[in-house]
This record gives structure tokens, C-alpha cells and sequence, in this order.
């Protein structure tokens, strides 16, 4: 007798509700997307909204990348104005990185607290504030002290944004519109040198940093205005519920900040954390040292730069792949796939390195940097399985500090050991990062799997 196959989907354990919680069990976007049409959620999540708010959030990380690199056009000019070493024009991209390891997980609590609409315009205006203000600065320490202010108001944007996103998605549009937003940041990075260099060559830094940065005043109040109507349909009905089921009499908040520590330090939480700390060492490294790799190589700064503008362009072609393959596939399932071949591109490229062309080195640069992109809307979304409801800011301000801290250290350690053994050393160490950053994911379902017996 013939029986029927079953297709019984993915292995049990890497099934999208084998991330969920016991708060968040009934949260849709845990569980495997069908072919259905999702229902209405609470929030009363309307087509037109999703739209709107997934288009204005995407802008307004578009924006933050700008900023994030509205300074290095310009340190040629910055450099000559103030007789700078390169380590002190450095130190002002520190200086925008660093208050984001202190102020994205309390940031984070507060958006949840107050609502992602108030807290994310108060950023942009607070990083445009920063940017404008440098052009005046006298001295360097005062340009310093601007650009900290800067990244003051960075701290926001992720803890916000996820939380705007996530309240008006589910699990069957969550990944494209973690795609776009993840793709406006990248839209920024390419446009801040375009932009900023540009304006400052013809009219000087000066004229250069308060041009872009008034961008920013104005759409915050753009944003004020033309988000309070979705705001009080989406956000407002989704915190009011949060809000009942949440409440805390405890008055000096000592057991609710004991909570919110503990609910930080599952196990399980502590395993994304990682992730996004491995993760960002890896693509940051990819950013810094790609152009170091080419030119060990024999190539040219200019053909260099081309490598690692087809690495750009794969990571943001890749991103709005991403987005749609993370709705459609286990998204567990996506990273691990993209990072494990990302790996091997970058082991490939170590090998061939000696008798590679230029064409091949865009080619595999350029696939390596597609499949990081196709990852990204798959990590978010895997991060927000784990947020519990009302918990998004909090919870993306964890693990972005994760990534905040990854990024910091990435281009230290790995460029100590670029001077201590060779860049080729240091690209197999990438591609490691990237192994153990899949393995992370891994041992994530097998624990899911472990616990459930």
C-alpha cells in the first residue's frame, strides 16, 4: 500500500516556536509563517501603517548612518585645520561609539516605559544637535565633546526602531521590514561620504557638518507630526495593554530594576547577546580590513576600494533578499546557512590569495558580502523571538549593546593581529567568528529542543 508523503517542514528543533518563551508563547511571530493570511493582532496592525512606519523608521536609520560617518570625509580637512594624528581624528568615531555601550539597554527600558515615538525624535534631534554644533567647534576637545553628544542620540535609534517595528509586524512581513530598516542604514553609509565630502570640498567642514546635520531637525519634526496619528492607533493601544498586564506597585522600582536584570540574564538571552557580540566582530573586521587584504595582495588603494565596494553592495543587495527569506524560511535556518558559506567564501579567498585577480577578488568579496546582508533581517528577527511583549526596546537595547561592544573591539583586536601574524591570519579568524556565530544559533535550538524534552 502506497502512503503519502508527509512534508512535516523543518527539523522539529529549528522550528520558529521552539524560541518562544512561556511569557510570549502566544506571540505570532513565533511560530512557522504559512500560506495564511495572519489575523488582525490587538494593536489593530493595518496594511497602510505597517507601510508608513516601516518606511519613516527606515529613514530615520538611514539618517543615523549618515551621521555615524558624517565625520571621516572630513578628517582630511578636520586633520589640517587642527594638526590632527590620525589616532585623534579616530578617536571622534569612538567617541560616537561609545555612549552606546552605556545608554542602549536603559535607553531600551525607557522606550518601553514611554513609547518608541518620543524617544526615537528626541535622539534624532540630539545626534543632528551634535553634527550641527561641530562645525562651530574652536578646538578639537570641543569637536570631541560634540561628536559624544552625537552618539549621545545614536544610543536611541535601535532600542526605538524595533520597538516601532515590531509593533506594527507579525511573523508574516517581520523579516522584509527588518530588511528595509537594516537597508536604510546601509543607504546611509554609501551616502554620508557622497553627501559630506562632497559639500565639504566645495564650501569647507565648517559649512559641511551643520548642512547635514540640520537634515535631521527636520525630519524629527517631520516625524513628530505625521507619526501621531499611527501612533496613537498602533503604539498607544499595544503599550495600554502592556501597561495592564505589567504593572508594578513595588514604589522605590527596586524589584522591577531586579527584574528587569534577571529576565536580562536568562541563559537564552545571553546566548543572543553573544551572537550579536561574535556576529559584529566579523563584519566590522570585513569593513575595516577588506581594503588591507587587497592591497597585501599587490593591488592598488583604488582597486582596493572597488573590492570593498562590491563587498557594500552585495551586504545591502543581500539585505532586501534577506528580509523576504526570513518571512518564508526558518530563519534559524537562514543565518546559519549564510554565515556558514560566507565562511568558506572568506577561507577560499585566503587560499587562492596568490594567484587571485582583481575581477575574482570582486566577485567572492562581493558574494561574501551578499550573504552577510541575506543573514542580517534573520538575526533581528531571531532576536525578536526572544523579546517578551512590552520588552522590545529593553531587549534590543541588550543585544545591540552586544553589537555595540563587538564593533568596538573588532577592529583593535583583529588589527593587532594583522601587525602581529598577517591579514591572511586574520581572515581565517573572521571566518571562524562566523562558524562560532552559527553555532551560537545551533546550540540556541538544541537548548530549545532540550527543554521542551
Amino acid at each position: 500500500m502506497l502512503v503519502p508523503e508527509i512534508d512535516r517542514g523543518p527539523p522539529v528543533w529549528f522550528r520558529n516556536d521552539h524560541f518562544a518563551s512561556a511569557s510570549n508563547r502566544n506571540d505570532p511571530r513565533q511560530f512557522p509563517v504559512t500560506t495564511e493570511t495572519p489575523p488582525e493582532t490587538s494593536a489593530g496592525r493595518g496594511r497602510s501603517d505597517t507601510t508608513f512606519i516601516v518606511g519613516a523608521v527606515s529613514i530615520a536609520h538611514f539618517l543615523s548612518h549618515v551621521y555615524l560617518l558624517a565625520y571621516p570625509p572630513l578628517f582630511p580637512l578636520i586633520g589640517a585645520e587642527f594638526g590632527l594624528t590620525t589616532t585623534q581624528l579616530g578617536l571622534l568615531v569612538t567617541a560616537i561609539y561609545v555612549p552606546t555601550l552605556v545608554l542602549q539597554l536603559p535607553l531600551g527600558e525607557l522606550v518601553d516605559r514611554i513609547g518608541a515615538k518620543r524617544i526615537l525624535v528626541t535622539g534624532l534631534v540630539v545626534t543632528s544637535l551634535g553634527v550641527s554644533l561641530s562645525g562651530t567647534a574652536p578646538t578639537y576637545w570641543t569637536l570631541l565633546a560634540f561628536a559624544l553628544l552625537s552618539g549621545i542620540g545614536q544610543s536611541v535609534f535601535h532600542p526605538a526602531d524595533y520597538a516601532f517595528l515590531e509593533s506594527v509586524t507579525d511573523a508574516a512581513n517581520q523579516g522584509t521590514a527588518f530588511g528595509m530598516h537594516t537597508f536604510g542604514g546601509f543607504a546611509g553609509f554609501a551616502a554620508a561620504p557622497v553627501v559630506t565630502g562632497t559639500i565639504g570640498i566645495q564650501f569647507g567642514w565648517r559649512v559641511a557638518l551643520p548642512t547635514v546635520g540640520v537634515l535631521g531637525f527636520v525630519y524629527a519634526a517631520a516625524l513628530l507630526v505625521l507619526a501621531a496619528p499611527v501612533y496613537k492607533r498602533q503604539i498607544d493601544a499595544r503599550e495600554s495593554s502592556v501597561t495592564a498586564d505589567t504593572d508594578v506597585t513595588d514604589e522605590d522600582g527596586t524589584a522591577t530594576l531586579r527584574a528587569t536584570v534577571a529576565g536580562l540574564l536568562r541563559p537564552a538571552l545571553l546566548f543572543v547577546f553573544a551572537f550579536y557580540f561574535v556576529s559584529m566582530m566579523a563584519i566590522v573586521a570585513l569593513q575595516s580590513f577588506t581594503t588591507v587584504f587587497a592591497v597585501d595582495l599587490g593591488f592598488s588603494d583604488s582597486a582596493a576600494n572597488t573590492v570593498l565596494t562590491a563587498y557594500l553592495v552585495g551586504s545591502a543587495v543581500g539585505v532586501l533578499a534577506g528580509g523576504p527569506l526570513a518571512d518564508r524560511l526558518p530563519f534559524q535556518w537562514v543565518i546559519v546557512a549564510a554565515f556558514g558559506l560566507a565562511a568558506v567564501g572568506i577561507w577560499y579567498s585566503v587560499a587562492t590569495a596568490a594567484t587571485a585577480s582583481l575581477l575574482a577578488l570582486v566577485a567572492i568579496f562581493g558574494l561574501v558580502g551578499l550573504l552577510m546582508g541575506i543573514a542580517l533581517p534573520a538575526r533581528d528577527t531571531l532576536a525578536n523571538s526572544f523579546s517578551d511583549a512590552g520588552s522590545t526596546g529593553k531587549s534590543f537595547g541588550f543585544f545591540f549593546t552586544g553589537l555595540s561592544l563587538g564593533a568596538v573591539i573588532s577592529p583593535t583586536l583583529l588589527g593587532a593581529l594583522i601587525d602581529a601574524r598577517s591579514v591572511f591570519t586574520a581572515f581565517v579568524a573572521v571566518g571562524g567568528l562566523l562558524i562560532v556565530a552559527a553555532s551560537i544559533v545551533v546550540a540556541l535550538g538544541l537548548r530549545a529542543r532540550a527543554k521542551r524534552g
